[in-house]
């Protein structure tokens, strides 16, 4: 369940970080690209961002449907890429998708480990644990 939660926590923020590059593209171009080279930079970003943004976008979905640990752990070093290449309005949605793919790592991890993805109640003795001891 903690990989589902972390694949969707990613989505969400990857969708936010697609907006916020849409509007750093928006706004590097309708104040004037050609003559500042300050602007030339921001536009520059905003394409990476957007790029980056719909990678982590499906690397989400195919994380929210994976079976393997490995989907979450891509997802969370597509977050880092986005956070080196992004304009400090995108870092923080980035960040995130970041750590929704870590969640979705050690999500799926604890689940291949133990057999659940939740921890057993101790006090109902019907519910053993399943997996490897």
């Amino acid at each position: 369940m903690l990989h589902r939660i972390g694949a969707i926590f990613a989505i969400l923020a990857a969708l936010w970080a697609l907006i916020a590059s849409g509007i750093s593209l928006y706004l590097g171009t309708g104040i004037g690209a050609v003559e500042n080279p300050t602007e030339q930079t921001v536009v520059g970003l905003g394409w990476w961002e957007v790029g980056v943004a719909l990678v982590a976008v499906a690397v989400g979905v195919v994380t929210f449907f994976s079976k393997s640990r490995y989907a979450g752990l891509a997802l969370a070093v597509v977050g880092v890429i986005g956070v080196f290449l992004s304009n400090s309005a995108n870092m923080a949605f980035m960040l995130t998708v970041a750590v929704g793919g870590f969640m979705a790592f050690m999500g799926r991890r604890h689940a291949q480990r133990h057999g659940t993805e939740l921890p057993q109640d101790p006090s109902n003795p019907r519910d053993k644990p399943r997996g490897r001891r």
